[in-house]
């Protein structure tokens, strides 16, 4: 651990065994966390105290298992941490609270976004402000100067590497569908309770976008369909705006990344992400972590040929997926059809409409969203080829709509590979918040994550 401090080293190490308590849900024995995490009893009994005093784990029960006493286990207390993700679509903005499960505790989706980026993210700021408010939820403090070092002092580093400092805060500072979850409710304000003192803190703002952005300067920089976000510094704005601090990240990168944070996907799956919206992307992981790119555009697949000659794309090639996936695509298809749709509701009511036609036994709809699904099983098997997963998932905000039908056309273009690389492919279970939920967990990876490059207090 040459060149890090005890800081890092003691903040690496509590990463560490909350990960190990947070993968296993129904609980887990101290001894466990010894063995799977390759810290000393000593270095985990500390830490593992000092989460329990701050709410963040707690006693889940007794387990015998052989000869002995029983033992103590313990899980981690979802809903000690909330963070933020913003989901910024062209066909609508969602705004989701979730606990350290990555389940919404709150919700809420806004128009789409607008050619006047400000006023769009005081709209956010203001729903973030109204769904915390009526949650209780308060601002993580930060901790005293070098308690994370105490830590360090009870064993070393377990696989190396370290974490760094945590990124800055920025200043402080009813068009919407909107639901409390069950649950949700808030208990009283903050710190109004002892058990409130240390639950429902904020923690920060994760914001999911499709590319072209930078993730490392919190740009948007020319995110198709949307033209009026080209260069925002989204981050820094919706910190200034909201008081907490906030990352950027891709969707389709997103996305991945809430599916391994909720499902605990074994870290060494090679996944393959296939990212269903407005149009569709995808995604890798390997060894638990997702693979950006050099500079967070990693697949960006809409023009992917997949083997069609017959129909000529904008960029000067033919057979592009984007022209037999992308949403605007299928209403337009859809319309010179016959089959009654209308995008100017919007094109998430309009891809609803489609599936509404479609189950009612319009063949045309039918039709159009096999087709899709066809077009889509295309690239997943370029993809497969390519990345070798173990487990493919298909998901994204407009796939729920879509996937009664084009779900099994898409397995049937895959099924041969699947099965000769002893693979699984499937629907992801988040649902068409997904984007949203992928962008708090990019801020739950960043923060809480035993690998991530960056920390803050938790």
């Amino acid at each position: 651990m040459r060149g890090s401090s005890m800081t890092d080293i003691g903040e690496y190490n509590e990463r560490l065994v909350l990960h190990t308590i947070r993968s296993s849900p129904e609980g887990i024995g101290q001894s466990d966390v010894v063995r799977r995490s390759g810290l000393s009893r000593q270095a985990v009994s500390l830490i593992t105290r000092r989460l329990i005093a701050e709410g963040m784990i707690e006693q889940a029960g007794r387990r015998v298992s052989g000869p002995g006493k029983p033992h103590t286990l313990l899980r981690v207390v979802a809903d000690a941490r909330l963070t933020i993700g913003v989901h910024l679509d062209p066909a609508h903005i969602t705004v989701v609270v979730c606990d350290l499960a990555a389940r919404p505790v709150a919700r809420a989706t806004l128009d789409p976004p607008t050619d006047d980026p400000q006023a769009d993210i005081s709209r956010i700021a203001a729903k973030i402000d109204g769904l915390t408010l009526s949650l209780g939820a308060a601002a993580a403090p930060s901790r005293p100067a070098g308690a994370d070092a105490d830590l360090a002092a009870g064993g070393d580093v377990a696989g190396g590497g370290s974490a760094g400092t945590a990124g800055g805060r920025g200043p402080t500072g009813p068009e919407a569908r909107e639901d409390a979850l069950s649950g949700a409710g808030a208990e009283g304000p903050p710190g109004a309770a002892d058990g409130l003192a240390t639950r429902r803190r904020l923690l920060g703002i994760g914001i999911a976008a499709p590319a072209g952005l930078d993730a490392t300067a919190g740009i948007l920089r020319d995110p198709p369909w949307m033209p009026g976000w080209r260069d925002i510094p989204i981050v820094e704005e919706l910190s200034a705006a909201t008081g907490l601090p906030a990352v950027l990240g891709k969707d389709t990168n997103a996305a991945l990344t809430g599916e391994i944070w909720s499902r605990h996907l074994e870290s060494t799956q090679t996944v393959l992400y296939m990212y269903v919206g407005h149009g569709v992307g995808s995604a890798v992981s390997a060894n638990g972590a997702v693979h950006r790119g050099g500079t967070t555009q990693a697949g960006e697949i809409g023009h992917l040929p997949i083997g069609r000659g017959d129909d000529a794309c904008n960029c000067g090639r033919y057979g592009c997926l984007c022209l037999y996936t992308d949403a605007p695509v299928l209403v337009r298809s859809a319309q010179q059809a016959g089959v009654p749709v209308r995008d100017a509701a919007g094109m998430t009511a309009a891809i609803d409409a489609l599936a509404a036609e479609a189950e009612r036994g319009s063949e045309p709809a039918q039709e159009i969203i096999a087709g899709h699904g066809r077009a889509l099983g295309e690239a997943i098997r370029i993809l497969a080829g390519v990345h070798d997963p173990q487990r493919i998932i298909i998901g994204g905000p407009t796939w729920p709509a879509l996937r009664a039908l084009a779900e099994r056309p898409a397995h049937e273009q895959v099924s041969q590979w699947l099965e000769g690389a002893h693979a699984t492919m499937e629907s992801s279970h988040l649902g068409d918040d997904i984007g949203a939920i992928g962008a708090a967990c990019l801020f739950l990876d960043q923060e809480l994550a035993p690998g991530s490059s960056t920390a803050g207090s938790l």
